[in-house]
């Protein structure tokens, strides 16, 4: 029978058991979501890295773009003022070959053969008069001439110029094209990595809240355990005292009753044994140790 005030120690190491199973599963639950942590951080460490890689490329791409959008505008302005120079020049062709004879080394030729007339010929005042008349002519059409030509060349000048600029601006704006859908891509990207590791941020939040609130149940548990075990120690060493008491008089009553036996022996005479004689005669604490 159980002494009144003894707790049942079947049903106490039933409860140690199973707390301290809820502890093992508690303890191995915060190592799994603890290992979740470290992943999600390298997670968000590898993000940040291809996140501001593609920053990066986007700076980059966009300080290119105001040097390109700078140069742009200054190959605008640099067209606008060749095609307004090549109007003017070839406004001024235009005139002077509708007024000059064709030909510049033809009108030269026929200069100097008349000059040669004048240097070399016995004229008479008439015909010199015509000649010098003729040298005037001729020499106001080779200056017109000239002034043509030199104005074709310009405007032949004006016009590659102006196809190189054009060239030069068609190359910047192929780049241009070439590069925004990539452009566009990183932006995507970005933006998706940066959802992505918004998320990984909130899971590691309510992570860290379920570990603080496991920590605190663990502690918890780990201290019950400690109680209920502190309690089941004390009440198996108070057994332990009780059952030796209980065999101890037992023990005492056995000897007793063999002493007994042994002095009655003696009494009469009867033969005795060597262990009877010692019970007879020894102490009570030699005899019960």
């Amino acid at each position: 029978m159980q002494p009144q005030g003894e707790v049942d120690l079947e049903a106490l190491s039933q409860k140690i058991d199973a707390l301290a199973s809820q502890r093992l599963e508690m303890i191995n639950e915060y190592r799994r979501l603890d290992q979740r942590r470290r992943d999600i951080r390298k997670g968000i460490r590898d993000l940040t890295e291809k996140i501001n890689a593609d920053r990066k490329s986007l700076d980059e791409y966009y300080e290119s773009m105001t040097s390109f959008k700078a140069s742009r505008r200054d190959l605008l302005s640099k067209i606008r003022e060749a095609k307004t120079k090549s109007a003017e020049v070839e406004k001024v062709l235009n005139t002077y070959e509708k007024n000059i004879p064709k030909g510049g080394e033809a009108l030269n030729e026929r200069l100097k053969k008349v000059e040669w007339r004048l240097q070399t010929e016995r004229l008479s005042r008439d015909e010199e008069k015509q000649l010098v008349s003729t040298v005037k002519d001729l020499e106001t059409k080779l200056k017109a001439w000239k002034k043509a030509y030199t104005a074709k060349q310009e405007y032949t000048k004006i016009t590659d110029q102006i196809n190189g600029l054009k060239s030069k601006l068609d190359e910047m704006n192929r780049f241009k094209a070439e590069s925004d859908p990539e452009i566009r891509a990183k932006h995507e990207r970005v933006a998706t990595m940066l959802n992505q590791r918004h998320q990984l941020f909130q899971e590691i939040e309510t992570i860290n809240n379920t570990l603080v609130e496991l920590d605190g149940k663990i502690t918890n548990a780990t201290n019950e355990v400690d109680v209920l075990r502190g309690q089941r120690r004390i009440q198996l060493d108070g057994r332990r005292s009780r059952d030796y008491e209980t065999n101890k008089a037992k023990t005492r009553q056995l000897v007793n009753q063999a002493r007994d036996s042994a002095k009655k022996k003696y009494e009469q005479g009867e033969k005795m044994s060597l262990d009877e004689l010692k019970l007879l005669y020894a102490d009570d604490n030699e005899v019960l140790k």
